[in-house]
């Protein structure tokens, strides 16, 4: 018995420290949960989505942190992305997880959906959550993969996958208008 009990707690405890690994934390904004697996992530994460143009909307310019301008680039790519659409859903909250390569990124999908696929980035509305590759990440890719999440919450029914892709393509290219 003691040693059914041990070799429980070590399975445990092993299991904690691989998924404590996997997933250091997560930074919450007002739409989005961003999941990372270590700070230099995060960074690079940062470092990569610029909002050009569109930096005028940010809330909070005097942010104190790396972390609350993240927060603040989220909101501000959302409520844009909405505004392109002109879709907006009552509440809308969006876990993104940051991963380190497109490698990742089309090994969650094929855990998920059982299909090799090449995207740098995918949308899953069966856990309103954006898989993104930072090694890959640009403006118009998260700005694309947000219209997908948008028009999932706003509608809150399956839609046709072409109506997707139409209107997330639409959204990349008038990101900037």
């Amino acid at each position: 018995m003691h040693k059914t009990i041990c070799i429980i707690l070590f399975f445990v405890l092993t299991l904690l420290l691989f998924f404590t690994s996997v997933y250091a934390g997560e930074i919450n904004s007002r739409y989005t949960a961003i999941v990372y697996s270590n700070e230099t992530q995060l960074r690079k994460f940062n470092k990569e989505i610029k909002l050009g143009s569109l930096s005028y909307l940010m809330k909070d310019r005097t942010s104190i942190s790396f972390e609350d301008e993240i927060k603040n680039k989220m909101d501000v790519l959302i409520e844009k992305v909405e505004s392109i659409l002109e879709m907006y859903p009552r509440q809308i909250k969006i876990s993104i997880v940051l991963l380190d390569s497109e490698k990742e990124v089309q090994g969650v999908y094929y855990k998920k959906y059982g299909r090799n696929v090449d995207f740098i980035a995918f949308y899953s509305p069966k856990d309103k959550t954006i898989y993104l590759s930072i090694n890959d990440v640009e403006l118009a890719v998260l700005a694309h993969e947000l219209a997908h999440a948008v028009i999932d919450h706003y509608y809150g029914i399956m839609t046709p996958a072409k109506i997707h892709e139409v209107l997330a393509q639409y959204v990349e290219t008038h990101l900037f208008d």
